[in-house]
């Protein structure tokens, strides 16, 4: 299907939202977007994009309709409100959800557009708002090979790996468990680093070491970043951290499978959104213990 033949809706223009937009257009595909918040869609329409005033409005005529909100509330307010997704969608669209969120919605979504002869595929999405910007973002794929196959060149706008897990539900449970892993591999870097910091041992020193060995990892990199250039733009909101963890700790629960670290992680996370830290990068977990060790995290 030739882009300029193929229309896509795009719905939630936040951290990773606005560049994903941005990526599309770029690519040449007809972009009509809608947000919350109407100064974001007015900036992607500065460049191209034909803004819309209801979801439902967005996704009118597209045949491809990719949603990147925050949680399962706002995904299932954008898809099923009065002027959701579900009254503009038309019969064979495809509905790309590239948010975090449960599986359990994912089913019960995919159910209620199969009524409406609407196909739905979630394509969660990892990596760096700068990865967003670039179309190189690293996408897990659930849904039916047949959908994937029909929106793969969509999906090749926004990222340059793309995994196809299997049927819905199973690219979501994997992404729980990867942002699971990632939480609290920053929960231990936060260790190391206060308890060597509290030691006296150059932070020069600490990333010189992990940089040598086996310990060295893309998420340690990300949290040397963090110590050396504090108050940037978030990559990853500490509380959207928080509702994945929480995601996955739900899940758990729903298969019996103890996850002790991911609880301690959580409530980790939840004392530094308690203490204002929700804005904040999740990094922000090295500021909360330097504090509770009395140590000054930098400098």
């Amino acid at each position: 299907m030739a882009k300029k033949r193929t229309k896509v809706g795009f719905v939630g223009l936040g951290l990773m939202g606005a560049p994903m937009a941005a990526s599309l257009l770029k690519a040449g595909y007809p972009l009509q977007v809608w947000n919350r918040t109407a100064d974001k869609a007015e900036l992607l329409a500065a460049e191209g994009a034909t803004r819309s005033f209801t979801p439902a409005e967005a996704a009118r005529g597209a045949d491809f309709v990719v949603v990147m909100v925050a949680d399962d509330a706002a995904l299932d307010a954008v898809l099923f409100s009065e002027e959701g997704l579900s009254r503009g969608l038309k019969r064979g669209a495809i509905l790309i959800n590239c948010s975090t969120t449960s599986p359990g919605l994912g089913f019960r979504a995919a159910t209620a557009l199969r009524s409406l002869s609407v196909h739905y595929l979630e394509c969660p999405v990892m990596r760096s708002v700068q990865a967003a910007r670039e179309g190189k973002l690293q996408m897990l794929v659930g849904g039916s090979p047949a959908d994937f196959a029909k929106a793969r060149p969509v999906l090749e706008a926004l990222a340059s790996d793309i995994h196809h897990i299997g049927d819905i539900g199973k690219a979501a449970t994997l992404k729980l468990a990867c942002n699971l892993l990632v939480a609290t591999s920053m929960l231990a870097f936060t260790e190391y680093f206060v308890l060597a910091r509290k030691s006296g041992v150059p932070f020069e020193k600490m990333m010189e070491v992990l940089h040598a060995g086996p310990l060295d990892s893309q998420i340690l990199r990300y949290a040397e970043q963090a110590v050396v250039n504090p108050g940037g733009r978030p990559s990853f909101y500490l509380r959207h951290m928080l509702k994945d963890v929480n995601l996955a700790m739900e899940l758990s629960r729903q298969l019996d499978v103890p996850v002790p670290l991911t609880a301690v992680t959580r409530q980790m996370l939840a004392a530094a959104k308690n203490l204002g830290h929700g804005d904040d990068d999740y990094s922000a977990l090295v500021d909360l213990v330097a504090a509770w060790a009395g140590v000054a995290p930098r400098g």
